[in-house]
């Protein structure tokens, strides 16, 4: 009898195929990849977003302010740190978790939705270790202060022209429109070593480029939105850091992705006859 098998050319032509079909479909997969990140990160910021909102019903419409113990950063007295970029504990309570983010969590209850599956946790000892410039830690890596580190430098940052004391003053009953202002949103706390290490800014504002635009009166430049999905990538420049998409929670509880010359608009206004920024400034209809 004689026995059949496949020629050496044949079994070549197969492999041929099969890198071929494996060349077309790799990208395929991360691509796919890509967009399951990018549509985890928009749940878990609608998620914490639907958390402040209730926050806000059980306190009359009002959300948390960035520091609830006092901003020691803008001058309130008396104060107590943590406060922005300051991680370190007042020794009037060494276990205070008065930020944002630390105020919200009891509605959450997960402390991974804050942090973006595009970029995964962030690295809290590799930042603590590099110091990076303008935040203060509070002595060495200390894994149970970690909620206490996402407090004053997270990923997951609220539109500080909707607190302290610009805009409408935390109040959301006063928010002109709840389906077009920002409320949450990712956030970079600078273009490299904390892009690396996933360090956020806790506070995001809208960007400065065109001084005709009117906003409350906040004087900042860079707004420090990051938009980090299907950039050109993870840090470098402030290009590279705006090249991509951001996910933003609204006002109204929803969530959205936009790129950066969508959301850093600066629009004119005809009910009041000024340029605004019109997905952050909370003021005008």
């Amino acid at each position: 009898m004689r026995k059949h098998a496949f020629t050496l050319i044949e079994l070549l032509v197969v492999i041929a195929i099969i890198a071929i079909l494996a060349a077309i479909l790799f990208p395929v997969f991360a691509q796919a990849k890509i967009s399951a990140k990018m549509t985890g990160d928009l749940s878990n910021i609608k998620q914490t977003a639907l958390a402040t909102l209730m926050y806000a019903g059980d306190y009359d419409d009002n959300i948390p302010r960035m520091d609830n113990n006092g901003s020691c950063l803008y001058g309130d007295r008396p104060c107590a740190t943590p406060d922005w970029g300051n991680a370190s504990n007042d020794s009037r309570d060494r276990n205070a978790r008065p930020m944002f983010l630390n105020v919200i969590q009891p509605y959450i209850k997960n402390a991974a939705l804050m942090y973006s599956p595009q970029v995964g946790k962030t690295d809290w000892q590799g930042a603590i270790a590099a110091r990076i410039g303008g935040i203060t830690w509070g002595g060495a890596y200390d894994p149970a202060r970690e909620d206490v580190y996402y407090g004053a430098v997270g990923m997951c940052a609220v539109n500080i022209e909707m607190i302290e004391r610009w805009g409408i003053d935390c109040h959301l009953g006063q928010v002109a429109r709840p389906s077009d202002i920002v409320l949450l949103g990712n956030s970079v706390w600078d273009n490299d070593l904390s892009a690396q290490l996933a360090v956020g800014n806790t506070g995001i504002w809208p960007n400065k480029p065109n001084s005709r635009c009117t906003a409350p009166p906040l004087s900042y430049g860079q707004g420090w939105t990051w938009y980090l999905h299907r950039a050109k990538g993870r840090s470098g420049s402030r290009a590279i850091i705006e090249s991509g998409f951001s996910n933003v929670a609204l006002v109204d509880g929803h969530s959205k992705a936009y790129k950066y010359n969508t959301l850093e608009a600066c629009d004119f206004n005809t009910s009041v006859n000024l340029w605004v920024y019109t997905r952050w400034d909370p003021r005008y209809d």
